[in-house]
């Protein structure tokens, strides 16, 4: 299975034939350097990109030209896919890390959710998780310390990982710089890096260069207020829908058999 079939595959179950469309969209790999720009505010939109390795964000400037990221993307997830219906990016995109882009025309989008009701019902559930990733982190900056906020970011992104490959919370990658994860959070370079030397000096956590390492994964847990329903890719009762559409033959059929 391809590397964005796996992802949209957490959601819904794939035919072969979807498995294959998915698959054949991801023949063109290419190489992306370490903070390489993809595009940036008022490009024309052309080709969106799945991530397949390394690590990636979106920014946007504030009024007074401060950069605030928006999104931190992992393997597996569509750079550019919540502005796909736009004319012009209203973000920048750049790496974060080296890694391997696959490159396809925004209008594809369009082809996928035509080819299949499972894949159309994927894109949306890549959307919404997407949308409550930036939703919890409002209200996280909104009503939490910054020392609890960097705790919840270290944990949501342990968590999105740990749904990529084999990972353990003692220890795992994560290239954000102190700048960087000022920029995500909110919070001057100067809060971070205090933030970090206290959690290192009351031994919960030391950030690395490029990892974090966990000394203390109950208060981890218990200071970050974490809970990781947000993240789910449960899909309550769509998949089961899913599953009557194709015995039925088609949406028609399945409506007759409803009323």
């Amino acid at each position: 299975m391809s590397l964005l079939a796996s992802a949209m595959a957490r959601y819904v179950e794939l035919s072969a034939s979807d498995q294959r469309y998915l698959a054949n969209l991801e023949s063109h790999a290419r190489p992306a350097a370490r903070q390489q720009r993809l595009w940036m505010p008022h490009d024309r939109i052309g080709s969106l990109y799945i991530l397949q390795d390394g690590w990636a964000c979106t920014i946007r400037r504030t009024v007074d030209d401060e950069r605030q990221v928006i999104e931190v993307l992992l393997p597996g997830d569509i750079i550019g896919i919540r502005e796909f219906t736009f004319r012009r990016h209203v973000s920048e995109a750049r790496m974060i890390t080296a890694g391997t882009l696959i490159p396809f025309p925004h209008e594809q989008i369009v082809d996928i959710v035509a080819a299949s009701p499972s894949l159309a019902i994927a894109l949306f559930a890549v959307i919404g998780r997407q949308e409550a990733i930036l939703t919890e982190r409002m209200l996280v900056t909104l009503h939490h310390s910054a020392r609890s906020q960097v705790l919840h970011f270290i944990l949501e992104t342990f968590t999105r990982l740990a749904r990529l490959q084999p990972v353990t919370l003692e220890s795992f990658t994560f290239p954000i710089t102190q700048r960087l994860l000022g920029e995500i959070l909110g919070l001057s370079p100067v809060h971070i890096n205090r933030t970090l030397s206290g959690l290192e000096r009351d031994r919960l956590l030391k950030k690395h260069r490029t990892r974090v390492e966990v000394h203390d994964r109950r208060r981890l847990l218990e200071e970050a207020a974490f809970d990781a329903g947000y993240l789910s890719d449960e899909m309550d009762g769509l998949r089961e829908r899913l599953a009557c559409l194709r015995d039925s033959g088609g949406p028609d059929r399945l409506m007759s058999s409803d009323s």
